[in-house]
């Protein structure tokens, strides 16, 4: 009995240290994740205003060899990863210095709002015409490592973000384009009619008399709106 009265204190005071390690455990893995949260950095005072066109999402295993080094039933194990493509539309006086914190916001509220989006491409243009021809103002790519291809398995799976990069391509043109260089709208059309797929089979003097009469122009300002709106769309 006097044993048993002996031993009681340690056992309470032994049960007690262990609920304070196992709070200390809780509280350390809850600051862990805080810590391990992903953020992205940009200045929320230098946003454009902008129109998202197209908006696609995709996935495919995340696959860090071959296909042919796969098994089947490894192939079917593999999560997969989730890539959304934008193209929007940005004001064509937009400055480099806010077109790359466009970009970067956009891609926060994104991840945000779907924190298992894997990587993120965006393409930016000031006129929607243009889309589905590269970029004509800028580009972002965000990814492990700023590379395609970069997601592993356990980034799919766990959604890990501690090698996330940006890679951020701007025109050079980008903030030096005046009102007086940019194309008319009458211009924008007689040059969308001049690349119509229409025309694609014809050689230029079966063509051009053909959009010369449809808009009552001469050769000589048909040639000079294509290279004015073509020069600003590089």
């Amino acid at each position: 009995m006097k044993r048993i009265i002996w031993i009681l204190p340690i056992l309470i005071l032994l049960s007690c240290n262990e609920a304070k390690n196992d709070k200390k455990t809780e509280s350390e893995l809850k600051t862990s994740k805080i810590e391990s949260r992903y953020k992205i950095d940009f200045d929320s005072t230098k946003i454009s205003t902008y129109t998202v066109e197209e908006s696609e999402f995709s996935s495919a295993k995340a696959m860090t060899r071959k296909l042919s080094d796969y098994s089947t039933q490894e192939l079917k194990d593999l999560p997969k990863f989730i890539r959304l493509t934008m193209s929007i539309v940005v004001p064509f006086d937009i400055s480099k210095e806010n077109l790359e914190n466009t970009l970067k916001s956009i891609v926060s509220k994104k991840t945000e709002k779907d924190n298992d989006i894997d990587e993120i491409v965006i393409f930016a243009y000031d006129d929607k015409n243009d889309i589905g021809t590269g970029y004509t103002f800028g580009k972002l790519l965000w990814s492990p490592n700023a590379k395609t291809g970069n997601v592993t398995p356990e980034i799919a799976k766990n959604n890990i973000r501690t090698n996330y990069k940006f890679d951020i391509i701007i025109k050079d043109k980008v903030g030096n384009i005046s009102k007086s260089d940019l194309p008319t709208k009458r211009e924008l059309e007689i040059y969308n009619e001049i690349m119509s797929e229409k025309y694609w089979d014809m050689q230029e003097e079966e063509s051009e008399p053909i959009i010369m009469k449809k808009f009552n122009i001469s050769r000589k300002e048909l040639k000079d709106i294509w290279l004015k709106v073509a020069a600003h769309k590089l």
